[in-house]
């Protein structure tokens, strides 16, 4: 079950464009529909963390932390998968095991070790091959929706850090912050978008897709990571990006290339390499996994 709960979540997070096209095309762009998924989820969760609000008393730092990081995390991710080609973006968000690396380095005087070191020259080679094709790599080769995937795996390697420097807060607390996170940082780019219309159906889709898909989709890879070891859970979960190169290549036709399977793979590599040192059970924030506990 935990290994059928963890694919399920995986594969719901790897054909997560679909739906936010869907509901982009339908006149919900991208910023709104954002704010809508997630005030849809935070206004009940943020409901059950006020009545347990004698629980945040001394974590106000990690909810501001959480609230920017985590939001900015999911937020710049959907952005970039509304447009941008599927597999790139989620490789592209794989990066984030090795900006953790360097952030729990900085911030929390980790040591980076031969494994993160090399983790470290997998990740910049493969984002070399999947970016450039291998014709080299300038700043001008990255798109808007490259920034904001590489961005949202930043923002999730400092999200890390905020967990491992207070890890008392309850999960669904956490996970309160990260949604009005989402919500908040939103609203200002929906704002320079047209105001959202949809048809009649399209409100029941959203509401299911909220509180089936995405709450459903967290609590299956939360369940799943939960109830094993982080050694196994850390090869399934890049599962997500093999469910969105065959959706994507599937449903809108995007093929990737040899050279970008190669610098996918090297990735891969890097992020299972980087997660596996973790001695204790990864958790799931706001629909993405977060590890939680010391490194090796």
């Amino acid at each position: 079950m935990p290994i059928l709960g963890l694919l399920l979540g995986s594969c719901l997070w790897g054909v997560l464009w679909w739906p936010l096209r869907y509901f982009n095309a339908a006149g919900l762009r991208g910023a709104w529909l954002i704010v809508a998924i997630y005030v849809l989820l935070a206004i009940p969760a943020g409901w059950w963390s006020w009545r347990r609000r004698h629980e945040l008393r001394g974590h106000a730092r990690t909810l501001v932390g959480l609230l920017i990081f985590g939001g900015w995390t999911n937020v710049a991710f959907m952005l970039a998968l509304v447009h941008g080609e599927v597999v790139r973006m989620l490789l592209l968000f794989y990066l984030s095991p090795v900006w953790a690396i360097f952030a729990a380095r900085v911030f929390l005087r980790e040591p980076i070790g031969w494994r993160g070191a090399l983790a470290a020259i997998l990740a910049v080679g493969g984002s070399v091959l999947v970016v450039s094709h291998g014709q080299g790599i300038s700043i001008m080769d990255l798109s808007t929706d490259d920034l904001l995937s590489i961005s949202s795996g930043f923002a999730f390697a400092l999200s890390n850090v905020v967990l491992r420097a207070d890890m008392a807060l309850g999960d669904l607390h956490r996970a309160t912050a990260v949604w009005w996170g989402c919500a908040l940082i939103a609203l200002p780019f929906a704002l320079f978008q047209h105001w959202p219309s949809l048809e009649p159906a399209d409100y029941a889709y959203l509401l299911a897709f909220s509180w089936l898909w995405i709450a459903g989709a967290t609590m299956a890879v939360q369940y799943g990571v939960a109830r094993m070891p982080v050694s196994v859970s850390a090869v399934i979960m890049p599962f997500e990006v093999i469910v969105g190169a065959l959706s994507a290549w599937w449903l809108a036709r995007e093929a990737p290339t040899w050279l970008e399977v190669l610098g996918g793979v090297l990735i891969l590599s890097a992020a299972i390499l980087q997660i596996t040192r973790s001695q204790q059970h990864p958790v799931s924030l706001g629909g993405v996994e977060m590890e939680k506990g010391e490194l090796q």
